[in-house]
């Protein structure tokens, strides 16, 4: 069955880079990307490859390095559901788990493995006594499995109602292959300067919806990252246009982007672009302004966790199963395989001054027509240092040489005009990794 997908793909012209030196990434552009009918991980895929990167460590044609990673989350909520909006939220940032799963297992992961093959010809000598409940579970269990349920009723046995007769019908076990291979990994590390660079939103028609996330790390990313904690000043680079007229407008393509993206301002300092997401429990003002508030705070929160993470990941992996021949001819399989995975980041309590609202948008998402809330922040360390100068002056009054210099607000875009469902997500600058 065919599933349609909406293809959210900051599609920006980073330059050709790969695991070997090519020519200097171009400027950044956006494109609009069309309905696809592919999934989240197929939209990944082929979004690292035009670039020509590969998952994992990449060289820039400076040599530079940089790190690519995926992820994807799914969107449990039912989409006509009210919580659809937040559940997408919370899709992304299970993908950005995932990312950085990806990280920190390249960085260093603990392996242990532990295999078993028990064959055996007949009864095994000795066994351990079953209780008489545990029998009939186990081999009503096996029945089930070996799907010969139809030739015992033929027999005139029902296995669930005569458990008894079902067992006698089988006769001995002749021979019997127990087969087990656990698999446990885990890998703790820390992980700060890794952004958000495209996001993916995939919608079928008929199953959950899908946000798969592309990130990247960076020194230059981590040297921002540093700036966060220890308020070190980051140099400067190339001046470009101011960051308000650099964040998309059109709430149509703010609301397929996610996380953080380091751009670079008119006067050439590095910059951080915040973008949060919620939805309401309602469509009234009042939710309306809950959902506002909450947007902002994963925005502010998406800037902490870039600033670095405790990341930590443990995976089991069982793979078992049990196979038994009996006197009758029939044969019982049982698949015992199991998976169980859990990947928790940290992000300590830290103070961060000088974070900034850019633009708050709400948009009805085309799926069900619910209203997303948006707000987009900035943080740079001349801003941080500017929030500092201020709360020492509010904390002394009559002092007047902390003074802060007046800012010049950059005009605002003009709105977008109203449009189908058919758009990009913000796309990552490339000259700011």
């Amino acid at each position: 069955m065919k599933k349609l997908m909406i293809a959210f793909a900051a599609v920006a012209a980073f330059g050709t880079v790969s695991a070997q030196e090519t020519a200097a990434p171009e400027a950044m552009s956006q494109e609009k990307c069309a309905i696809e009918e592919k999934d989240v991980d197929a939209m990944m895929d082929e979004f690292i490859s035009s670039k020509g990167w590969v998952e994992g460590l990449n060289t820039k044609a400076d040599g530079s390095k940089f790190f690519i990673a995926k992820g994807s989350g799914v969107i449990q909520a039912p989409k006509n559901s009210q919580a659809y909006i937040d559940s997408r939220v919370n899709a992304f940032n299970k993908a950005m788990l995932e990312a950085k799963k990806a990280m920190v297992e390249y960085l260093g992961v603990d392996i242990a493995t532990e295999t078993a093959r028990e064959y055996a010809v007949g009864s095994a000598v000795n066994p351990p006594p079953p209780t008489e409940g545990q029998e009939v579970m186990g081999k009503l269990k096996k029945l089930l499995f070996a799907k010969i349920n139809n030739q015992l009723a033929k027999e005139g046995i029902d296995p669930i109602k005569n458990p008894a007769a079902a067992k006698a019908a089988l006769g001995k076990q002749l021979n019997s292959e127990k087969y087990r291979k656990m698999i446990s990994t885990t890998a703790r590390a820390q992980v700060l300067g890794l952004q958000a660079c495209c996001t993916f939103e995939g919608t079928p028609a008929s199953e959950k919806g899908e946000i798969g996330v592309v990130a990247i790390w960076s020194p230059k990313l981590q040297a921002m990252a540093a700036s966060l904690v220890t308020g070190a000043p980051v140099p400067p680079v190339g001046a470009k246009k101011p960051i308000a007229q650099q964040v998309s407008s059109d709430p149509a393509t703010l609301i397929s982007t996610f996380g953080v993206q380091q751009k670079i301002d008119e006067s050439g300092d590095l910059v951080l672009v915040g973008f949060g997401q919620a939805g309401a429990i309602s469509e009234s003002k009042m939710s309306g302004k809950a959902a506002q508030n909450k947007a902002r705070q994963n925005a502010m929160a998406a800037i902490r966790e870039f600033a670095g993470e405790q990341v930590a990941v443990a995976t089991d992996t069982l793979n078992a199963e049990t196979t038994e021949e009996f006197e009758s001819g029939a044969e019982a399989y049982e698949n015992e395989s199991a998976m169980r995975e859990k990947i928790a980041a940290c992000a300590a309590r830290m103070n961060i001054a000088g974070i900034a609202p850019l633009k708050n948008y709400k948009f009805k998402h085309p799926i069900n027509g619910k209203t997303v809330y948006g707000v987009v922040v900035t943080w740079c360390p001349k801003q941080a240092g500017q929030a500092r100068m201020l709360k020492q002056t509010m904390a002394n009054p009559t002092a007047t040489s902390g003074a802060l210099a007046p800012q010049t607000a950059a005009p605002a875009a003009p709105a977008a005009p109203a449009r189908g469902f058919n758009a990009a997500g913000q796309g990552a600058d490339s000259d700011a990794f």
